[in-house]
């Protein structure tokens, strides 16, 4: 019987169709020997994690990977329109061109100061789309994987609250554990992270990875575990 996982996240899990690389999943995956189904999708939120869990549920699945947090932490001004990237659809499309116009003005027109500025998910919606996904599938071992540090430093702050819920969440159940990456990222931050300070390189691919691979091989009950 084939042995399989499951990937949601954002860009980084997804990859870029410009600069194919092994992805860390990938690379989990075949050190594992498991099929690998990607759901990841650029600009996705755990709004989209809610879609995708819908549509390929992690139930039967021998492990389920999640990297949520880039685009969660994102702000905004309060009130602002959200358009789903999954599924997708011409209409769809056509709304989210019209809200990034009305986003560019919002910020020429002050709107962030105005209105006030907030998360694109907010730390509570983010901390129970999680939670709803491990309790959807309580017999799959799931892994939390931080959201890599960005080089627009004022991200960075927002991003490790983040990855906190990620490993709050991890320790309220025994069939999730959390990897942390965000600290080792940093320290190689001109190797891991391409020049746009936000994609990982093939080298950040493999740190996530190996940190992945490590956290399973001491964690009793999960693939790969020596424990």
């Amino acid at each position: 019987m084939t042995r399989r996982c499951i990937a949601y996240g954002d860009c980084n899990t997804e990859g870029l169709r410009e600069a194919p690389l092994a992805l860390w999943p990938e690379r989990v995956a075949i050190g594992l020997g498991l099929t690998l189904t990607n759901c990841g999708h650029t600009m996705s939120t755990t709004r989209e994690l809610g879609r995708y869990a819908i549509s390929h549920p992690p139930q039967g699945y021998d492990l389920a990977m999640v990297q949520y947090g880039l685009v969660d932490s994102w702000l905004t001004f309060r009130g602002a329109p959200y358009v789903l990237y999954y599924p997708d659809n011409p209409l769809r499309k056509l709304a989210r061109k019209l809200v990034k116009k009305l986003k560019k003005r919002a910020r020429q027109w002050h709107w962030h100061e105005r209105l006030g500025a907030v998360e694109q998910v907010p730390e509570a919606e983010y901390r129970q789309r999680l939670e709803a996904l491990v309790q959807s599938a309580p017999q799959t071992p799931f892994v939390l994987v931080d959201t890599a540090p960005n080089m627009d430093l004022p991200r960075n702050p927002r991003i490790q609250r983040y990855n906190a819920i990620l490993a709050q969440v991890a320790a309220s159940y025994d069939h999730v554990v959390y990897v942390a990456t965000y600290d080792l990222l940093w320290q190689q931050r001109q190797q891991a992270l391409m020049a746009d300070g936000t994609h990982l390189t093939a080298i950040g691919h493999q740190l996530v990875a190996e940190q992945v691979l490590a956290a399973l091989a001491t964690t009793q009950t999960f693939p790969g575990s020596n424990a």
